[in-house]
């Protein structure tokens, strides 16, 4: 399964949504999970699953900007698949120390959310 298909997957989706707002929903879902374990609030089992759930997360946005179907342009896809890279080195290094920072998986996630967000819409009446 690939693309979108696996974010609503993941995700359990049953309605129907757009891509952005479904990948928007799946990064808010891990960064509020890597965020409740950068606080304490989680136990360390917990904090490896959203650690390791947010690497899936960018498993599956590159292996979508790699299918020749997407038709994101070329230097978008590149940046996307090199924070997936990075995201994947970055999740190796937090696994491997339990005391290393969740910090900076947490700000890249709400960098990408925050291009992602919806724009509002406006109230013409």
């Amino acid at each position: 399964m690939r693309g979108y298909g696996a974010y609503k997957s993941a995700q359990g989706a049953t309605a129907v949504q757009n891509g952005r707002d479904l990948e928007y929903r799946l990064l808010a879902q891990v960064t509020g999970g890597l965020m409740k374990a950068r606080d304490g609030r989680a136990a360390l089992q917990e904090k490896y699953n959203w650690i390791l759930q947010n690497e899936k997360v960018w498993g599956v946005f590159l292996a979508d900007v790699n299918d020749p179907d997407n038709s994101l342009p070329r230097q978008l896809k590149g940046g996307i698949a090199s924070l997936a890279l990075w995201v994947m080195k970055e999740t190796k290094f937090v696994m491997s120390d339990d005391n290393a920072s969740l910090d900076d998986l947490i700000e890249i996630n709400r960098q990408i959310m925050a291009g992602l967000k919806p724009e509002p819409q406006s109230m013409a009446g």
